[in-house]
């Protein structure tokens, strides 16, 4: 079983290295290129990778960044319900102490 995942595994790679480049680009990458029509097609070629990688960057952290501050709200909400219960506790155990 491991011989052949490990041939599928080989398998894979080998078909990623010999496709040829357009096969291997993304195709709204490839598309957009292709396609520029404005009278900066240079600038709009050199650039449009980098503001590709920065527009999914900003997708991929934004989420991320909403969990954290979510899951932070959430733990310091957690701690100060516990420092609430142990007061709580710590003045029904004295009540309890000076009436009983």
């Amino acid at each position: 079983m491991k011989a052949v995942r490990c041939l599928a595994v080989l398998f894979a790679i080998a078909l990623a290295l010999c496709a040829p480049l357009s096969v291997r680009a993304c195709p709204l990458c490839a598309d957009a290129i292709a396609n520029s029509n404005s009278a900066n097609d240079a600038d709009d070629v050199d650039q449009f990778p980098a503001a590709m990688n920065q527009s999914i960057y900003l997708m991929l952290g934004v989420p991320y960044t909403a969990f954290g501050v979510v899951g932070l709200m959430v733990y310091y909400g957690v701690r100060k319900n516990e420092e609430y219960r142990r007061e709580q506790a710590g003045l029904n155990s004295a009540l309890l102490r000076a009436h009983g």
